[in-house]
Formats: structure tokens, sequence, C-alpha cells
């Protein structure tokens, strides 16, 4: 009986730290949706930075002045609209990966788990086995 309570109490742990990665993974994913969809609508307002364009009619150093801030504003906005948010989503990303193999190792203990709760079925000539599962599903999970 005490293996039946370490194996209940081992699938609820995947299944709850499973619920939780899923959970993580899907807020991520929809940051990186919505810094997308935002680097998306920041490329084509860039381009008003640059408008009008003031042609020849308005010369002189006011006017290179002027020219020279909305360049620079333009230089740094498009620095952070391909790095910046680039840099985010590959983050985000990482992170995605990360989580999905952890999901990946807990799906692995569970068919473990799984395993050992048919030898613990089996009875008493299954014993040695189901000790061997628990001890490696421990041993993964810690």
């Amino acid at each position: 009986m005490v293996y039946a309570d370490i194996l209940s109490n081992i699938h609820s742990a995947i299944s709850s730290k499973k619920a939780s990665l899923d959970e993580k993974i899907e807020r991520l994913v929809k940051a990186k949706d919505d810094i997308i969809k935002e680097q998306s609508m920041c490329l084509n307002e860039i381009r008003n930075i640059k408008n009008p364009d003031l042609g020849s009619s308005w010369t002189g150093s006011r006017s290179d002045n002027f020219q020279e801030a909305r360049s620079d504003a333009y230089n740094v906005m498009f620095s952070v609209i391909h790095d910046d948010y680039d840099d985010y989503q590959w983050k985000i990303e990482a992170m995605i990966t990360k989580l999905s193999a952890e999901n990946t190792l807990l799906s692995i203990a569970g068919n473990i788990a799984q395993e050992a709760d048919s030898l613990l079925s089996k009875g008493e000539e299954a014993f040695e086995q189901l000790e061997s599962k628990i001890s490696d599903l421990k041993r993964r999970l810690i």
C-alpha cells in the first residue's frame, strides 16, 4: 500500500507541474505574438518619422538641425524595432524551448509512473521490478 501512495503522490506532482509548465508556455507564446504584432506596427509607423519630405524649399542651419534630429530619431527607433524586439523574441523562444524540454521529461516520468502502476497491480511477483521503476523515477525527478 505504501507504493500505491507514493505513486499517487508522484502522479499528482507530475500533473501539477505539467499544468504549470503548460500555462507558462501559453503565456510566453502570447507574449511573443504580442511582440511580433507590436514590431510590425512599429515598422509601419517608423516611416512617418521621415515624413514629410522637406525638399529644397526648407534650407539653412535650422533645416539641417531638424533633419539631423529626425535622422537620429529614426536610427534609434530602427535599432529598437529590429535589435531589441528580435532579442526579446529570441529570449522568449529560448524559454519556451526550455520549458517544453522540461515538459517532455515530465511526460517520460509519467510514463515510468504508469509502468510502475502496472507492475504494482501485478502483485508480489513484480515487487523487485516495481522497486526498480520507482527508484528510476525518483532519480529523474530529483
